[in-house]
């Protein structure tokens, strides 16, 4: 309750005014793991002393910084009062041990997991296939407690459960649509960093359970190499040859998306940033798909095959279902990995496909030439509309629709509609997701598929009308049951608007021998019964019109020419081998290979580089050019000329042209930095160990400074130099002894080590400091 004096009263006995609750508050709930310059002190703090800090050391640095950094001054006898009012002991004697369930590691209890394939199987022989995610949580919390319960100690689940609603409603926002804006999900999970040549990262379960595929490349798009795919490929065969792994579920960091960092008062706009794969490219050279060697692109395709392949048979053949987690753009021609592969495909509001190139989408360098790609996705297409029966079905010419619309980004709603993902979910449900599939992907073949659909079916949330219902009586008109190309583009003739103007100007502008390849193509895909049968069209037709565009005169490049369409559709040499790529063996000759050696994944103008996505090499001006000595970052193009201003080791580094500063002489007792020249004059200044150290000729001038038997050791320093201490992180707050004498209130020792934003000249920041609060200046003990 509130007094009038404005002070809150709680039971009589703890007084705080409503801005102590505040500061308490603020102060309880910040983010000291996430706050780099508290961590950058602490780091000095601990490296300088030789056991870490105390919990009530570590509290009362956390108070001198909240006072200081952020002009909020913390009582800590009030505060720990108020703590302890908080986490004062409960009325109910088995709220202890009900916070002991809460807190148990079932993930990690092997037993637990061993045992969990048999009750997620009761419950599908059961029918409770369908449960929402109140009620499988539920399920899954009754299983816990019957297992804690008799292996770990003794306890009343009846009273734990009203103990558990009690506390729900406690806890529980007074506003009533709080559920609309409250438990939005636990975000994407703790995504592993950037790390263009590792870029696949696999986690076998501690029992029974998942195979958890991460790709973590997202400055390269994620895109797909040979040696990627055949890594890949390794992954599967121990998925098929490991009993204990159930399925596979495939993630992706995506990379992060500028709307997280938005104004929030900027209007909001749907952007395409996020990378669930760029698709296939040739092994980062800087050779164009238009040059590449053909052997090169050919060997490409099989290894893709192959995998897709692999993975297909992962999913019918073993029963080990793949779940992947689409939270980005899919290029077209790696989609056969995702939505080819019969694996349960998750999609999230950021998954887009584009059977055709679209203007706002920048493409991949480097990509595998396949004008045919995504044959089989549009055969799929073709055979779920055939089977809709839905108020509002699919159109019949959709295939075709599809492959000639331009500027057409297929998102949830339409990715849905269209069969190519089974569920729709808010990308910062991720986590949720993936801890929902591993809760339950320990139920052993045949009903770990439905135990995974099962644990997704509880996450689901409607994704939004489609696009295509907009259009799906013209698309029925102009594309349904038509015997050509020809044919097509008269019935959009019909139409005077920008819809079949932009499709009639699409087409216009296609060679004439592929567009009508792309038609016939896919009406025989709607024909053909599987994926093998699929490939090896596009296959040939890939080789076909490849041999076919490189044996035209150059007077006919301008799509005035005819050509014999069946000799497209032959077969031709090298597909019965489509989908058995020897990895074993390719991999023993190309798995030392190195990735990326010169790939930009950026076309934009303003973005040619990508050393600006690198926290080291974000910020250097244009003019200035990097040094050829400057340390190489794995994944970094260090051609860019803004490389080195970021740099912590060349920050302040000039370019070449820049006129030279007065030389100033770098210590010969300087500890070596690999990459580093100092004989650049500046070098010194970005040091963190002689920042503040002054020329020879300065050095001259000063009198020596004593330095403190406390000083740590630092490898390759001189601490005879007496300007040595001057520019050390630790004592750069000591004072020259020939200095005049600090005032006896309060004075900071010269020794006392040096906090990343604490100002020591304050007279009182001896006094909490928590190291020296009780010693007094110098002057003062005399």
């Amino acid at each position: 309750m509130a007094t009038d004096s404005g002070i809150y009263v709680q039971q009589d006995s703890l007084p705080f005014s409503s801005e102590e609750l505040g500061a308490f508050h603020r102060f309880h709930a910040h983010k000291w793991d996430q706050d780099e310059q508290f961590q950058a002190g602490l780091r000095t703090i601990t490296q300088a002393q030789a056991a870490s800090p105390s919990t009530s050391e570590l509290l009362k640095m956390k108070q001198y910084y909240f006072s200081t950094r952020m002009d909020t001054k913390i009582n800590l006898d009030n505060y720990l009062a108020w703590r302890r009012h908080l986490e004062k002991p409960s009325d109910d004697p088995n709220a202890p041990i009900f916070k002991r369930f809460d807190e148990y590691d079932f993930d990690n209890d092997v037993k637990f997991q061993k045992g969990l394939p048999s009750i997620i199987g009761q419950l599908i022989q059961d029918g409770k296939s369908t449960l929402d995610k109140a009620a499988l949580e539920k399920e899954m919390t009754k299983a816990k407690a019957f297992y804690y319960a008799r292996l770990i100690e003794l306890f009343d689940f009846p009273a734990y459960l009203e103990w558990k609603e009690m506390e729900k409603s406690q806890a529980g926002p007074a506003c009533p649509f709080a559920h609309l804006w409250q438990n939005k999900g636990t975000g994407s999970g703790n995504e592993l960093a950037e790390d263009a040549q590792k870029f696949l990262t696999t986690t076998s379960p501690v029992s029974t359970g998942a195979f958890k595929v991460h790709l973590h490349s997202p400055a390269t798009r994620n895109v797909w190499t040979g040696l990627r795919l055949a890594k890949l490929s390794q992954a599967i065969s121990h998925v098929q040859s490991e009993a204990t792994v159930t399925s596979i579920l495939w993630t992706v960091n995506g990379g992060t998306s500028s709307l997280d960092q938005r104004d929030p008062d900027s209007m909001i706009a749907s952007r395409d940033e996020k990378w669930f794969t760029g698709g296939i490219v040739s092994n980062g050279s800087a050779e164009t798909p238009s040059t590449c060697d053909p052997s090169k692109a050919n060997e490409l395709l099989r290894q893709y095959y192959s995998v897709v392949n692999q993975l297909s048979d992962i999913n019918n053949k073993h029963q080990k279902p793949v779940v992947a987690v689409v939270d980005g753009i899919v290029s077209l021609s790696a989609a056969y990995l995702v939505f080819g592969s019969g694996a349960q495909r998750v999609i999230t509001e950021n998954a887009t496909l584009s059977f055709t190139p679209s203007e706002s989408i920048d493409p991949t360098p480097n990509e595998l030439e396949n004008p045919f790609a995504g044959l089989y996705l549009l055969s799929l297409i073709q055979s779920y509309a055939k089977n809709d029966t839905s108020a509002r079905p699919i159109p019949k010419g959709i295939a075709h629709y599809l492959a000639f619309c331009p500027n057409y980004i297929l998102r949830g709603p339409d990715l849905r509609k269209l069969g190519l993902a089974d569920f729709f979910v808010s990308s910062s449900k991720k986590k949720d997701i993936e801890k929902a599939v591993l809760s339950v992907a320990g139920c052993p073949p045949p009903h770990t598929t439905h135990a995974i659909r099962m644990a997704l079916n509880a996450e689901i949330v409607y994704p939004g009308p489609a696009k295509i219902d907009v259009w799906r009586s013209e698309i029925d008109e102009c594309f349904g049951d038509v015997k050509s190309l020809k044919e097509i583009v008269a019935n959009l003739e019909k139409y005077d608007n920008n819809w079949s103007k932009s499709i009639r100007t699409y087409i216009a502008s296609l060679d004439s021998v592929f567009a009508n390849l792309m038609f016939e193509a896919t009406k025989k895909v709607s024909e053909l019964g599987s994926f093998l049968e699929c490939a090896r069209l596009e296959y040939r037709l890939i080789q076909r019109y490849k041999e076919y565009t490189s044996s035209l005169p150059e007077n006919k490049q301008d799509g005035s020419h005819d050509a014999n369409l069946d000799s497209f559709f032959e077969p031709i040499d090298g597909e019965e081998d489509l989908i058995n790529f020897p990895f074993a063996k390719w991999i023993q000759e190309h798995g030392h290979e190195v990735e990326f050696s010169s790939v930009s994944t950026t076309t934009d103008s303003e973005a040619q580089d990508p050393t600006k996505a690198c926290p080291y090499l974000a910020s250097k001006a244009n003019d200035n050019k990097v040094p050829s000595d400057h340390p190489s970052i794995a994944g970094v193009d260090m051609s860019d000329p803004d490389a080195a201003k970021a740099c912590p080791f060349l920050s302040a580094k000039n370019s070449q042209g820049t006129s030279s500063v007065a030389p100033e002489a770098v210590p010969s007792d300087h500890p070596k930095i690999p990459g580093v020249n100092f004989s650049d004059p500046d070098a010194a200044k970005a040091c963190p160990f002689l920042s503040a150290k002054k020329t020879q000729e300065n050095n001259s001038a000063v009198q020596h400074e004593t330095v403190p038997q406390d000083h740590p050791n630092i490898a390759g320093m001189n601490l005879s130099d007496p300007e040595a201490i001057k520019g050390c992180p630790f004592l750069s707050a000591k004072h020259n002894e020939k200095e005049s004498t600090p005032s006896e209130t309060g004075s900071t020792p010269v020794d006392h080590p040096k906090i990343p934003g604490v100002d020591f000249s304050n007279p009182e920041a001896a006094k909490q400091c928590p190291y020296l609060a009780s010693q007094k200046a110098s002057d003062s003990a005399q």
